[in-house]
């Protein structure tokens, strides 16, 4: 008898689930929060920064003209590549 208890308790524990099992479907309502918060802070942010570009003008961006290239003397150029020799053309064998 002490037998049959031990092994109904290790397969109860065994095919039981955990015990703070989360209900099913809740991974869609914490995945659901996160992203309302995440775009209720990111109208947040949005809204402060385009405040904060309203109230000072952006200041004037000088450009700069690239400086003159110096010229270099043009490279000597390259001697072309020598031709292949012409294959042997076979003389017919009589």
């Amino acid at each position: 008898m002490d037998n049959s208890r031990r092994a109904r308790e290790r397969a109860e524990a065994v095919l039981s689930g955990p015990p703070d099992r989360p209900v099913k479907g809740s991974a869609v309502g914490i995945i659901a929060a996160e992203t309302q918060a995440r775009g209720e802070k990111t109208a947040r942010l949005k809204q402060l920064r385009l405040e904060r570009d309203a109230a000072e003008p952006p200041a004037p961006v000088k450009v700069k003209k690239p400086a003159a290239k110096a010229k270099t003397a043009t490279k000597a150029k390259a001697a072309p590549k020598a031709a292949k020799p012409a294959a042997r053309a076979k003389k017919p064998v009589a």
